[in-house]
C-alpha cells in the first residue's frame, strides 16, 4: 500500500495517547497509530454491516450462540496479546 505525507490536527489527548503507545512500542509511530486506529474504524464499520445482514436473514442470536461466539473472540484476542508480547513475555 502505498503512503502519503499528510498534516492533521488532534485533540491533545488523542496525540498523548499514540506517543504513549509509541514509547510502550505498542505502536512504530504516531502515524501507525493513526492509521491503525482509522482502520480500526473501517473494518467496525463492515463488522457491523455483516452482523446486521446476518440477523436480517437469520433472526437474533440464542444466548448460547452469543456465550459460544464471546468465548472464540476471547480466544483468538488472547493468542493476538500471546504473539504480540512475543516470546517469554508475562
Amino acid at each position: 500500500m502505498s503512503t502519503r505525507k499528510v498534516s492533521l490536527t488532534l485533540p491533545e489527548e488523542l496525540l498523548a495517547r499514540a506517543e504513549k503507545a509509541v514509547a510502550a512500542g505498542q505502536a512504530r509511530s504516531v502515524s501507525a497509530y493513526i492509521a491503525a486506529a482509522a482502520g480500526s474504524g473501517e473494518t467496525r464499520s463492515t463488522v457491523t454491516e455483516v452482523i446486521a445482514r446476518w440477523r436480517t436473514e437469520h433472526g437474533e442470536p440464542s444466548a448460547t450462540d452469543r456465550a459460544d461466539a464471546e468465548a472464540r473472540a476471547r480466544a483468538l484476542f488472547d493468542r493476538a496479546d500471546d504473539r504480540l508480547r512475543g516470546p517469554g513475555a508475562a
